[in-house]
C-alpha cells in the first residue's frame, strides 16, 4: 500500500523548471476569469515533483491551498465507480461481459438492453443516450424512493444506438453501473469507496458530501460536510436558486443526496495523487501489495477496438490523436478523465507521469468555455517542466 497521504504532502518547488512560466500562466488566467482557483500538480508513482495554488475559492473568498476541496464532478467515474468495478471483478462477485439481464428482473430491464455489458457501461459503448435532466422530476419525489425511480426511468429511456456500436459518453451508463455495485457490495457508494479504496490506501482528501443522511442509522458519512469556506465554489445555480458550495454542482447527484456514481466526489490533487500513483505503482510491478493486481489494471486501460469505443478504454480516457486535453506531450499508452466544473487527470503510463488539475471553471456560471483552451496549455508546459527536471 502506498503511505498515508500525509507523509507524502509536497509544496511548491520554485527550483521546478518552467514554475515561473506556470505561474504567468495561471495569474492570466485568473484575469481572464477563466476560474476563481485553481491547484496543479505534478509526480510520479512515488512522489509529488511539484504542487502550487492560485486564486480564491470564491470572488470574495479564501485562498485556494492545498487543503481546499473542489468539486470533482465526473472524476468521481473513474476515482470511484470504476474501482469498485475492478474491486466486484477481482472478487468475483461477476464478469465485464455479465449483462443487466443478469443483475434486474426482466420487468424492469426492456428486451433491447438486456443484452448491455458491465464492460460497455464501462467503455460507454452500452447505446445509453448521454444525460437526461431527471432532477426536474426527481426532486418531487421522496427522497428514499428517488434511486429506484430513477433507475426505472433510465431502462424506459430509448437507446441511441445498439449496444457495443457506438462510442457516447454517458452519465445514465454509469447511473446503472452504480445500482449494480451497491446491490452486489451490500453498502452505499460512499461507504464502499471509504471501505474499498480510500481507508485502505490512508486517503483522507477524498469523500462525497452526504446531503440527505443514510436510511440505516449505524452508517456513518465517509466524508462529513463542512464549512462551505473550504470548498472551491462552482455555480449560481438558477435551479436551486444559489450559489453552490460545498454541495454538489450535478443536479442530478444532488437529488440522489449528493452520492452518486457519475458525480459528487469531492476532493483535493493530493487526494487523487495517492490513489492514482498507487495504481500506477500497482501497473508498473513497484508494489507488492497493491489493491489491484497489474493483469487487472493492465486490461482496464487497453484500449480496444477505436472503432467500437473510440478513446475509451473501461472507465477511463485515453488521448485523442488530435486536439486532446491532455496536450501534446502524453504517449497515447496514457489513461484520464475531465470533470464537467474544470477538473482532470492525466496519467502517461510509459513515461510514469501523472498530472492532476483542478479548477472551478463554472464559477459562476458555465457558460464559460475558456478551459479547452487553458488545459491543454498547461498540460504541455507542465510536462516539458517534467521532462526537463527528469534531465537533471
Amino acid at each position: 500500500m502506498n503511505e498515508p497521504s500525509e507523509q507524502r504532502k509536497a509544496l511548491s518547488q520554485p527550483d521546478f523548471p518552467l514554475s515561473s512560466e506556470l505561474d504567468r500562466c495561471f495569474r492570466t488566467a485568473l484575469d481572464e476569469k477563466i476560474f476563481s482557483g485553481a491547484s496543479l500538480l505534478v509526480g510520479d508513482s512515488e512522489k509529488i515533483i511539484f504542487q502550487q495554488c492560485w486564486g480564491r475559492t470564491r470572488s470574495d473568498g479564501i485562498p485556494v491551498d492545498a487543503a481546499t476541496r473542489f468539486d470533482l464532478a465526473s472524476l468521481t467515474k473513474p476515482l470511484v465507480t470504476t474501482l469498485l468495478v475492478m474491486q466486484a471483478v477481482h472478487a468475483g462477485k461477476f464478469g465485464l461481459d455479465d449483462c443487466l439481464a443478469s443483475f434486474f428482473p426482466a420487468g424492469l430491464v426492456p428486451l433491447e438492453k438486456r443484452s448491455i455489458t458491465i464492460r460497455q457501461l464501462l467503455n460507454h459503448s452500452s447505446g445509453l443516450a448521454a444525460y437526461h435532466s431527471f432532477y426536474l422530476e426527481l426532486i418531487e419525489i421522496p427522497e428514499r424512493e428517488r434511486a429506484p425511480r430513477l433507475l426505472e426511468w433510465i431502462m424506459r429511456t430509448p437507446l441511441q444506438s445498439r449496444p457495443g456500436r457506438q462510442s457516447r459518453y454517458s452519465d445514465l451508463g454509469f447511473l446503472v453501473l452504480g445500482t449494480i455495485i451497491q446491490s452486489v457490495l451490500h453498502d452505499p457508494l460512499d461507504v464502499l469507496a471509504q471501505q474499498f479504496v480510500f481507508m485502505p490506501l490512508g486517503v483522507e482528501e477524498l469523500g462525497f458530501v452526504r446531503l440527505i443522511p443514510p436510511s440505516n442509522p449505524t452508517i456513518t458519512p465517509a466524508f462529513p460536510s463542512q464549512p462551505g469556506s473550504a470548498f472551491a465554489a462552482t455555480e449560481w445555480c438558477p435551479w436551486r436558486r444559489r450559489l453552490v458550495q460545498g454541495e454538489v454542482h450535478d443536479e442530478n447527484a444532488y437529488c440522489l443526496g449528493g452520492v452518486a456514481p457519475h458525480a459528487g466526489l469531492f476532493g483535493t490533487g493530493q487526494g487523487i495523487y495517492s490513489v492514482l500513483s498507487h495504481l500506477l505503482g500497482a501497473y508498473c510491478r513497484k508494489n507488492q501489495a497493491a489493491l489491484f493486481p497489474p493483469d487487472l489494471l493492465e486490461h482496464f486501460w487497453t484500449r480496444a477496438n477505436a472503432d467500437e469505443v473510440g478513446t475509451w478504454v473501461l472507465g477511463f480516457d485515453t488521448p485523442s490523436s488530435q486536439g486532446s486535453s491532455a496536450g501534446r506531450y502524453f504517449s497515447p499508452h496514457s489513461v484520464g478523465h475531465l470533470g464537467f466544473t474544470g477538473t482532470s487527470f492525466w496519467m502517461d503510463l510509459d513515461r510514469q507521469v501523472l498530472l492532476v488539475l483542478l479548477t472551478n471553471r463554472v464559477y459562476p456560471t458555465r457558460k464559460n468555455e475558456k478551459i479547452k483552451i487553458f488545459r491543454p496549455m498547461v498540460h504541455d508546459l507542465a510536462m516539458k517542466a517534467f521532462y526537463a527536471h527528469s534531465r537533471h
